[in-house]
C-alpha cells in the first residue's frame, strides 16, 4: 500500500503489485506520482498472526514446497488447485497459513512472485527473482527445480558446518558447567578443610581458593559484567563502521578465516550462478546476491563491483580490481564466462570446487580442533588434580613424619 501526492497536491492511497519497493517507486513515477509512505500489503493483510507464523518455516519445508509445486505444474495441475492441495496436506500451521494468504492473492490476480513477495520472511530476494524469471521466461517449472537444488546444497553446507562444530562446542559447554559446579559446590567444601592446614598451601590451591571466594562474593557482578558486555557489543555491532571493520575481520581470522572465505565465495557463486542462468541480468543478479550475503564487507565490495560494471567496465574488471577476498582463480574464470557467454557454467564450477574445499576444509577443522580441546582438558584435570590433591599429600607426609 501507498500514500502518495499528486500533480496538484492532493495525498491519494492505493495498492501497487510489485516485488520491491524499488518496483513501487518506478510504477508511481511512471503515474506522476510522488510518494509519502510505503507499507507492504502483507502486513495488513495477514496481520502479526502470520509474520509470527513465518519466522517459523525452515528451509527443509521451501525446498519441499518447491518441489512438489514444480511437480504439480509439470502434471498439468492448474497453479490454485496446486495450492489447494499443498495447503490441505501441510502439516505445519505456520506454512498451512502462507499458502492460504498466497491462494487468496491468487484467486485475486496476482501472479505467484507477487503473492509470494507478500512474505519477505518467507520467501527470500532471489527465490522471488528466479521465480520472476521462470514467469517471464515461461518455465516456471525448471526455476522451481533450480530454486529446490540450490536450497538443498546451500542446506547441506550448513548441516556440515553444524556437524563440525557440535563437538568443540559441546566439550566447551560442559567444561565450562563442570568448572562452574567445581567452583560453587565442590572447592568450598575443600577450602574449609585446608583452613584447618597450617602449612603455607600449594600456588594451585591458593589459586583455586582465591578463585573461589572472588566468585561466591561477586558472582551477582559477573553475570551484570557479561550481560552488559553482550548487550555493548550487539550495539557496537549494529553501527556501520564497526560493523564493516568486524566483517572484514572474519576473513582474515587464522584458523577460521580460510573457511568463511570459501563459504562465502561459494553462497555468492550459487546465487549468481543461479540468477544468471535463469534470466537474471547480472547487474541485478549482482545486486539481489548482495542482498543475501550475510557480510557487509562483501556487500560493499559487491557495490564496488557493479559501480564498476555500471560505468562501462566489464565484470571481470570490477572483480579484478574491487574484491580483494577473490582468488585469482575465481576471478580468471569470470573472465573467461563472460567471454564466452558462459559465465553461469564457469560459476557453477567456482561453487562445485568450493563445495568440496568446504567440506575438506570441515573435516581438518575438526581434526585440528581435537587436540586443541584435549590440551584444555587435560590442562584443566591436571590443575584441579594438582590444587585438591598436592595438599592433601603434604599433609598425608607431615602426618607420617610426626608419627616417626
Amino acid at each position: 500500500m501507498y500514500r502518495a501526492r499528486n500533480m496538484s497536491g492532493r495525498v491519494v492511497e492505493g495498492t501497487i503489485n510489485a516485488v520491491d519497493d524499488r518496483g513501487v517507486y518506478q510504477q508511481l513515477s511512471a503515474e506522476r506520482l510522488v510518494p509519502i509512505s510505503i507499507q507492504p500489503a502483507a502486513a495488513k493483510k495477514t496481520g502479526l498472526t502470520a509474520r509470527f507464523f513465518s519466522g517459523r518455516i525452515k528451509d527443509e519445508d521451501l525446498i519441499i514446497f518447491s518441489r512438489q509445486l514444480g511437480a504439480m505444474l509439470k502434471a498439468g495441475i492448474p497453479i490454485l488447485q496446486s495450492f489447494d492441495i499443498l495447503r490441505a496436506q501441510t502439516e505445519k500451521p505456520a506454512f498451512k497459513e502462507v499458502l492460504t494468504q498466497v491462494s487468496r492473492s491468487l484467486t485475486g490476480g496476482s501472479r505467484l512472485s507477487e503473492a509470494l513477495a507478500e512474505f519477505p520472511r518467507v520467501f527470500s530476494p532471489e527465490y522471488i527473482n528466479i521465480v520472476i524469471s521462470g514467469e517471464t521466461g515461461g518455465d516456471l517449472v525448471q526455476a522451481l527445480a533450480n530454486i529446490a537444488v540450490w536450497m538443498e546444497r546451500e542446506l547441506e553446507i550448513k548441516t556440515a558446518i553444524k556437524s563440525a562444530l557440535r563437538y568443540p562446542v559441546m566439550v566447551m559447554i560442559a567444561l565450562i558447567a563442570a568448572a562452574i559446579l567445581m567452583i560453587m559446590f565442590v572447592v568450598p567444601r575443600f577450602a574449609v578443610f585446608f583452613e584447618k592446614y597450617t602449612a603455607a598451601l600449594p600456588l594451585p590451591t591458593r589459586i583455586l581458593i582465591a578463585v573461589n571466594n572472588v566468585f561466591q562474593a561477586y558472582w551477582p557482578a559477573f553475570l551484570i559484567v557479561i550481560a552488559a558486555a553482550a548487550a555493548a557489543a550487539v550495539y557496537l555491532l549494529r553501527i556501520k563502521p564497526i560493523r564493516l571493520k568486524y566483517d572484514q575481520m572474519k576473513f582474515h581470522l587464522k584458523i577460521i578465516g580460510p573457511l568463511y572465505t570459501k563459504i562465502m565465495i561459494s553462497r555468492f557463486a550459487r546465487i549468481f550462478s543461479m540468477l544468471v542462468r535463469n534470466g537474471i541480468p547480472a547487474l541485478k543478479g549482482m545486486e539481489v546476491a548482495s542482498e543475501v550475503i550475510a557480510n557487509t564487507y562483501f556487500k560493499e565490495l559487491l557495490l564496488k563491483v557493479k559501480q564498476s560494471v555500471q560505468d562501462g567496465g566489464t565484470i571481470a574488471d570490477g572483480f579484478f580490481n574491487d574484491m580483494p577476498v577473490f582468488p585469482p582463480m575465481v576471478t580468471n574464470l569470470i573472465a573467461v564466462g563472460e567471454k564466452t557467454g558462459s559465465l553461469d557454467d564457469m560459476l557453477e564450477q567456482v561453487v562445485d570446487f568450493y563445495d568440496m574445499e568446504i567440506k575438506y576444509t570441515l573435516k581438518n577443522l575438526t581434526t585440528m580442533i581435537e587436540p586443541i580441546i584435549t590440551l584444555v582438558i587435560a590442562g584443566g584435570v591436571l590443575f584441579l588434580a594438582l590444587a585438591i590433591l598436592l595438599p592433601v599429600w603434604n599433609m598425608s607426609q607431615a602426618m607420617t613424619g610426626q608419627a616417626q
